[in-house]
Order: C-alpha cells, then structure tokens, then sequence
C-alpha cells in the first residue's frame, strides 16, 4: 500500500492559466488505455490531477455549456460539414500543462505514456500513466510536478512498502 510521506498541505502542485491545480491521487498499477501502441493488458503509473473548483471554472464552464450549445444548434441546422468540431472543454488548456517527472529510489526510468484530461462529467480532471509501473523493488517514488515541462517547485514523495 502506498503513503503519502511528504506533499504540498494543500496538495497544490501548480496554477495553470490562473487556476490552481491540485494532485489527486495515485494508482500504482494504472492499465494502459486498450488502443493501438499500447500492450495489452498492461500497467503503469497512474497520476491523477484536478483543477480546483471555485467562481473561475465555473465562469469557464459556463461559456463552454454556451459555445457546445451553438455547435449543437449549427451541427443541426448546417450539417456535420459547417458545424466543425465541439469547443475545447474547458479544463483541457489548463491540465494538460501540468504532468510530472516520475523517480524512484532505484533509477527506473518513467516516461508519460498516455493521458485523458476532461471529458463529460470530469472536465477539470486529469489522468496521466507513466511506464513503467514502479518495480517491486522500488521503496519509495518522488513526483516533480511541472508546468509547460518547467518544475513547479512542488513534488510529492511515496512510500510504496
């Protein structure tokens, strides 16, 4: 079972685009998304995000309700063709500038795989998975969070045994 030895009290690893993001969670052995690239069945690191809610992202949910609204309305009235694609869920330009560098205590080399950030019902959260997953023999993880791939000053350490 993993613990949280050392993190932000707040948990607040970045501010993205005047919102504040905060870590959210980790999943040890996270499974790599069932798509072409990825091999099947296996598991990585799961690093979990959230923007933190308040009159900001509601502002921008609130335009973004309005803006899917009018594409709606376009896609019926003037066809797939003119409507273009929906409007960029809000939370997308803000988390998917924060990630993290992944360490461990015995060197393993983590790389960011895949990732999902929004989507209907999650719009401020984000879900990266590095590979590989931490090796049995690590004991501890440190994640440097980063904003556009520039350390945040903000990092969280985890005890894995």
């Amino acid at each position: 079972m993993a613990t949280i030895v050392s993190a932000p009290a707040d948990l607040l690893v970045a501010t993205s685009d005047g919102i504040d993001v905060r870590f959210a969670g980790i999943v040890l052995r996270a499974r790599f998304p069932s798509r072409p690239g990825y091999p099947r069945g296996g598991t990585g690191l799961g690093v979990r995000l959230a923007g933190v809610r308040g009159p900001e992202t509601q502002r921008r949910d609130n335009l973004f309700l309005d803006a899917r609204e009018m594409w709606a309305e376009r896609l019926k009235t003037e066809g797939p063709d003119a409507a273009a694609g929906p409007p960029t869920m809000p939370g997308v330009p803000v988390l998917e500038r924060v990630q993290a560098t992944v360490s461990d205590d015995i060197d393993t080399a983590y790389r960011l795989i895949a990732g999902r950030v929004a989507g209907d019902g999650t719009e401020w959260d984000a879900a990266w998975i590095y590979a590989p997953a931490p090796p049995d023999t690590a004991g501890r993880l440190t994640l440097q969070f980063t904003l556009d791939g520039a350390p945040t000053g903000k990092e969280c350490e985890i005890r894995l045994h």
